[in-house]
């Protein structure tokens, strides 16, 4: 299936980095080597894999290279300063892709030492545009009984949608968000997510949260904070156009969407 952001992201290439940022499994790994067939020696990195890491330290890999694609870098120490290094000096006819979880997007805060050499693109699921336009049989009413991520949206059946969205919370909340130093308890983080689950569309009350989990109204407000830095959890703002009245409008609608 074709994404909408590709044609965008190979524009943008021409002219600085880009950012591929989003949720885990959302599909950046796949749409980045789609992007590579579009180059000839394209070559591609992820800091999570050890070899790759020994040759991510190594300038002299990028010899010939016209695509490099690095997955995961914001694990790497003074990554950032590592990407200016490698964009400073590199080949005007090579391109940086630099791929990674919701949270590089969150921890990155370049500041000036990337300051304009980058671009930013959020890879979020599969969208009711992209099922209208694709050459498939996947419909609408799928996307929305299983949600956009392509492989419960893909599953031969519901069970194996179901079975891949538990496994999927598990991982995220333990690998991404526990990243975060300052959460101190796993247990209350993973009740506060399983009582917005059931909170879809409606609008919440972080005192009622706090009072069921048994923590404290502001744990419950940086608790969401995390949830939408990390694509858990969308934000819909209350509408007016007073922007001091939006403000005074009660706690806005959180949009969980596992």
């Amino acid at each position: 299936m074709r994404r909408e952001q590709k044609k965008a992201i190979v524009g943008d290439l021409k002219k600085k980095m880009v950012f591929l940022v989003g949720p885990r499994q959302v599909g950046k790994t796949w749409l980045s080597k789609e992007i590579m067939k579009e180059y000839h020696s394209p070559l591609y990195l992820d800091y999570d894999n050890l070899q790759d890491r020994q040759k991510i330290k190594q300038l002299d890999i990028l010899d010939g290279v016209d695509l490099l694609v690095l997955d995961e870098l914001h694990k790497m120490p003074k990554w950032k300063n590592f990407l200016k290094g490698i964009y400073d000096v590199r080949n005007p006819n090579m391109h940086l892709l630099v791929t990674g979880s919701a949270s590089l997007e969150t921890f990155r805060q370049v500041g000036d030492s990337l300051a304009g050499r980058f671009y930013v693109h959020h890879l979020l699921p599969i969208s009711i545009k992209e099922i209208e336009t694709a050459n498939s049989h996947y419909s609408i009413e799928r996307l929305l009984e299983r949600g956009g991520f392509p492989e419960p949206l893909l599953a031969s059946s519901n069970i194996d949608a179901k079975r891949w969205r538990d496994a999927y919370v598990d991982s995220l909340i333990k690998e991404d968000v526990m990243d975060f130093k300052e959460i101190e308890k796993f247990r209350n983080m993973r009740d506060v997510f399983e009582i917005l689950r059931g909170k879809v569309g409606s609008q919440i009350s972080y005192a009622n949260i706090a009072n069921d989990v048994g923590i404290a109204p502001n744990t419950v407000k940086k608790y969401l904070e995390i949830f939408e830095a990390l694509y858990i959890i969308y934000l819909v703002r209350p509408y007016s156009k007073r922007i001091n009245r939006s403000l005074l409008i009660n706690p806005p609608p959180k949009y969980p969407h596992l």
